[in-house]
Order: structure tokens, then C-alpha cells, then sequence
């Protein structure tokens, strides 16, 4: 652990959702890491126990909340909890989502539609929405959504439901940048593109030709995005970036968006 002098979030408290896996996970300890104390939600209760007591065992001051998103009470219990365990509610990365594939828009049934958009999409307004009624009453705060670089664009893998959730992720987020400009509060998101998370891992093991060959068509950098290269976007939103940049989406993809 680094001197509390290099903390920049010390007496900041912060919330990651999906923060059991992937992006969540590594953005959350590097919330830890900076001095924040923190609180994060997975759907796997097991594993969300077991790294809060893996984080509390090196000394962070963390804390694991269980929360269906998809459902307002448990959202406002969540918001209601953290602040009453940690005294406060200061930086909301609103990570949690889930990814579905391979299903052409004629053929996208109502239920996936319906699952996804909970998921992906109310999910992540709900969060903002009590995020933001308890940051009004607290002097401002930081909001980072986690969104996509197809909610920029379409995908031929990625169905409808991913991408009109991704696309309406950014749209909240510019959307309560304008509304709370003046009261404190700063909401950015990320966007990042083909990232190396567990759900990559095979891929990844097969060697560097084969992530090459897969993602050469994609990003010009034929890598993956790293959790640590997201999570270090996150933290600077959180610690470091000017009060006047807010409503900003940030592609991480190495290139990808822009490349024809």
C-alpha cells in the first residue's frame, strides 16, 4: 500500500456495481488502492463475501451489498446502505450490465429485449437516480457510467437490446451532466471496446496470433483493452479530471471507433 499522501480519494467514499468480475472488480480495488473506502454489488453473493474479506484482510475499508439493479427498492436500499455503513456517498461507478449476442433484430424475442434493457439500461438510471438525490443533499459528486463503444454505433455481434441499452447509457449521462452542471456533480462514462475479461480468457490463451487474428478487422492496435487501462480512466474522472469535464464520453479501444 502507497503513503496516504499519494491517495487522492482518502475520506472519499465510493459505490461499483458488478464489482465481483472484470472491470468492476479491478476498478474497485483500484478505488481501494487510492484511498477510498468502498462499497460493490455482484449477482454472486459467494464470491462478493470473499473478496470483501480478501479487502478488509489488507486493510481497505470495504464493504460487499448484495442488490438486484433491475428492482428501484433494492437500488435505494443500496444507495441507503452505503451511506449508512460508510458514512457517505462521494464517486458511483455504475458498472454493472450483462452482454448478449448473435441474435438478429427480426429474431430478438420480448423476453431478451425486455431482460436486457432491465439489465443493461434501467438498471443503470435507477442507480443514477439515487445516486444523484443523495449528492444534491452532499455537496456534489462523481458519476461514471460504464457504457460501450457500440453505443456509439451498431454491431454485427452485439444485439439490438446491447446496443440501444449502450447507446441509452451515454444519453442519461449527457443528459444528467446538463441537468446538474451547476450543483456539484460531474457524470462522464466509459466507453470501452473489446476488453480482456474473464469472458476472453480462452481466447487469450491460445496466444498473441490468435487475439490478433480476432480483433485485427476491429482495433488497429489488434489488442485487447485492458480492466487496469478502464479502471485508470475511472479513477482520474474520479480524483483528478477538471470540474468543467462533465457529459463526456471516453472511448477506450485503442483506435477502434474511428478506424473505417
Amino acid at each position: 500500500m502507497t503513503e496516504t499522501t499519494s491517495k487522492p480519494l482518502v475520506g472519499k467514499v465510493a459505490l461499483v456495481t458488478g464489482g465481483t468480475s472484470g472491470i468492476g472488480k479491478v476498478t474497485m480495488e483500484a478505488l481501494c488502492e487510492n484511498g477510498a473506502s468502498v462499497a460493490f454489488t455482484g449477482r454472486r453473493k459467494q464470491l462478493g463475501e470473499e473478496i470483501e474479506e480478501s479487502l478488509q484482510d489488507q486493510g481497505y475499508k470495504v464493504i460487499y451489498l448484495q442488490s438486484d439493479l433491475r428492482e428501484i427498492s433494492e437500488v435505494d436500499q443500496l444507495i441507503q446502505d452505503t451511506v449508512a455503513t460508510l458514512g457517505s456517498l462521494d464517486v458511483a461507478f455504475n458498472n454493472a450490465g450483462v452482454f448478449d449476442s448473435d441474435a438478429l433484430f427480426h429474431e430478438y424475442d420480448d423476453s431478451s429485449w425486455n431482460d436486457l434493457i432491465a439489465a443493461n439500461l434501467s438498471s443503470v438510471f435507477y442507480c443514477m437516480r439515487a445516486e444523484i438525490a443523495y449528492m444534491l443533499g452532499n455537496d456534489g459528486g462523481v458519476i461514471v457510467n460504464n457504457a460501450s463503444i457500440v453505443g456509439h454505433r451498431g454491431s454485427r455481434r452485439a444485439t439490438p437490446g446491447y446496443v440501444a441499452s449502450k447507446h441509452g447509457v451515454i444519453g442519461l449521462t449527457r443528459q444528467a451532466a446538463l441537468q446538474y452542471a451547476n450543483a456539484g456533480i460531474q457524470v462522464n462514462s466509459v466507453s470501452p471496446g473489446p476488453t480482456l475479461t474473464e469472458t476472453q480468457q480462452p481466447l487469450f490463451e491460445q496466444g498473441p496470433e490468435a487475439v490478433a487474428n480476432h480483433l485485427s478487422s476491429l482495433n488497429p492496435q489488434a489488442a485487447f483493452v485492458t480492466p487496469e487501462e478502464i479502471a485508470n480512466v475511472v479513477l482520474y474522472l474520479a480524483s483528478g479530471a477538471p470540474d468543467m469535464l462533465t457529459g463526456q464520453d471516453i472511448a477506450i479501444d485503442g483506435g477502434q471507433l474511428f478506424k473505417l
